[in-house]
C-alpha cells in the first residue's frame, strides 16, 4: 500500500483509468486490464474533492463536518482509502494546483458509513477485448478535452 503524504494532491491515472459517478456510487475502469472499482459510502463522498486536487486533510476535514464523526477515525480511515486507491494505480500525483473544492452538500446520515472500496476482475476479459473507449467521440467515457492531463 502507498501511504498518503499529508499535503500530497492527486488525480485520477488517465489514462487508463476512467472514474464516474453514478446514482452516489463511483465506478473507476481500467481500460487496459479490465479491472472495474466501485467506491460507495464516504468513499463516493469523498471521491469528487479527491480528483479535484484535495489534500487528505483537507478531504478529512470536510467528512467530519458532514458526519460529524470522530477525527481520528476520519483520518486514519482517509489515508487507507488514498493508499489503496494510489496502489491499485487509480491516482497519480498531482503536478498542478488543485481546482476549486465545492464544499459537501449532502445531508449527512446518521452515522459515518466509512468507506466501501470493491475490485471485480470478473469482466476482465470483455473490457480488454472490446474496450469501451473505442466507440467514437460520443461515446462513454467522454475523453478530457485537454488530452487527461490536469488543469
Amino acid at each position: 500500500m502507498t501511504d498518503a503524504q499529508p499535503e500530497r494532491r492527486y488525480a485520477l491515472n488517465q489514462p487508463p483509468n476512467v472514474g464516474e459517478v453514478i446514482d452516489g456510487e463511483v465506478m473507476v475502469i481500467n481500460l487496459e486490464t479490465g479491472v472495474y472499482y466501485s467506491i460507495t459510502g464516504a468513499g463516493a463522498v469523498a471521491w469528487p474533492m479527491l480528483i479535484a486536487g484535495a489534500t487528505a486533510p483537507e478531504i478529512g476535514e470536510s467528512l467530519v463536518r458532514h458526519y460529524g464523526a470522530d477525527a481520528a477515525t476520519v483520518d486514519h480511515d482517509v489515508d487507507a482509502f488514498i493508499g489503496r486507491l494510489a496502489g491499485e494505480g487509480i491516482l497519480r500525483a498531482r503536478q498542478t494546483a488543485a481546482h476549486a473544492l465545492d464544499p459537501v452538500a449532502e445531508p449527512p446520515p446518521t452515522a459515518f458509513p466509512g468507506f466501501g472500496f470493491e475490485r471485480f476482475d470478473d469482466m476482465q476479459a470483455l473490457l480488454v477485448i472490446d474496450p469501451v473507449h473505442e466507440v467514437g467521440d460520443f461515446g462513454w467515457p467522454p475523453r478530457p478535452a485537454d488530452g487527461g492531463h490536469d488543469r
